[in-house]
């Protein structure tokens, strides 16, 4: 197969800050419902972002997926080829999780003061890290790290298959969901969520579009003609909000009466849809003239990953001297906390990346803003 030349897309970045908009709605909205009567105006503004937000993890996977795809699919498939893939996973990808896993498990030894028994401890790290449970956000990097170790069978495959290439999306949707309803009924694995089978369906759509990117991207430019087949992906996308968002609300306020069957149906779903919607999203956007948000979402972009692993803990602490008070000082606290979290992240990590030798050991690989630039 003749290498095809593969043009660094802006788009995946503006993508990724889009997908952590989602990461960091859910995370600072929990304590507002936590905190909210559910009777309240309020409770249904919190329930909303923090279901909406649901997006960020399958959003994530499936950029990954798209990126991977993108990159290696049109390559020859070389046992060096794997070697680099392989080293730069370890290097920028798995240290920085030990390391995160180590820092969050510690920590919360610590604010526990549960010193007691060290070896029980270790014991207890030890298995947290083999399963993504350190901290309730890791479990992303432990789902990742299943796919890079699938990826070059699966790499292997759609090159071998037409009819994979052709049909992986309903392939990974039919995956997925076999997954889920044989786990329901007979493995009955309690955090199937850190499974990379039940984010098949983003996955397989991220390798179709990588495969098949040009043919994608001209099909956006030409709107024009298409725009009902994207306005109905829109369409869709707005509906499985409601659905939902409703859902869950009823579910919290004791007034859901149908399968979790549905809740699965309605994440899932409007997840695929969101990743759609961005996709397309991002490709208008590089085509208008806004520089101004563009280098935004750019640094954003560059970041993110160090922003994914530290702002747990900022909300964490800042949370420490959060509790309760008169409606107007606890809601304008939760606005306050995302923006302190998400911000002061932003400045950790760039100055991590600017300043601190070795930072990918932390934060995996970035850029430098000033001085020199840092070779990839």
């Amino acid at each position: 197969m003749k290498p095809v030349a593969r043009k660094h897309l802006n788009e995946v970045q503006y993508a990724r800050v889009l997908a952590l908009f989602g990461v960091f709605a859910v995370h600072a909205s929990s304590s507002g419902i936590a905190g909210s009567n559910p009777e309240s105006s309020s409770f249904m503004i919190y329930n909303f972002f923090n279901m909406a937000g649901k997006i960020g993890t399958p959003v994530f996977i499936f950029l990954s997926s798209f990126i991977l795809f993108y990159t290696y699919y049109h390559r020859e498939l070389t046992v060096q080829l794997f070697q680099k893939f392989y080293k730069k996973r370890l290097l920028y990808i798995l240290v920085p999780y030990v390391v995160f896993s180590a820092f969050y498990f510690w920590f919360k030894v610590y604010l526990n003061q549960n010193f007691a028994d060290i070896p029980l401890l270790l014991e207890e790290f030890l298995v947290d890290l083999a399963t993504g449970k350190a901290h309730y956000h890791l479990y992303f990097v432990f789902v990742s790290v299943q796919f890079y170790l699938m990826f070059p069978v699966l790499l292997y495959l759609f090159k071998k298959f037409a009819f994979i290439r052709r049909y992986a999306i309903p392939i990974g949707i039919i995956v997925q969901w076999a997954w889920v309803l044989l786990n329901s009924a007979y493995f009955q694995v309690p955090a199937k969520g850190s499974i990379a089978l039940s984010y098949f369906m983003f996955y397989f759509f991220g390798a179709f579009l990588g495969i098949y990117y040009e043919k994608v991207a001209a099909w956006i430019a030409n709107w024009r003609k298409v725009w009902p087949g994207i306005a109905l992906i829109v369409g869709g996308y707005c509906y499985m909000i409601y659905f939902y968002v409703g859902a869950y609300y009823d579910l919290r306020t004791d007034q859901w009466v149908g399968n979790n069957k549905w809740l699965e149906f309605g994440w899932s779903t409007h997840a695929f849809f969101a990743a759609a919607v961005i996709f397309i999203f991002v490709h208008f956007l590089e085509t208008w003239n806004v520089p101004r948000i563009k280098k935004f979402m750019m640094e954003i972009g560059a970041v993110s990953f160090g922003m994914y692993l530290i702002h747990p803990f900022i909300l964490m602490v800042l949370r420490m001297y959060i509790s309760g008070g008169e409606p107007l000082v606890f809601h304008s606290w939760q606005l306050i906390s995302l923006l302190i979290t998400f911000f002061s992240s932003w400045l950790i990590v760039r100055l991590f990346y600017d300043f601190v030798p070795y930072c990918w050991i932390f934060f995996g690989q970035g850029n430098r803003v000033l001085n020199k630039p840092r070779k990839a």
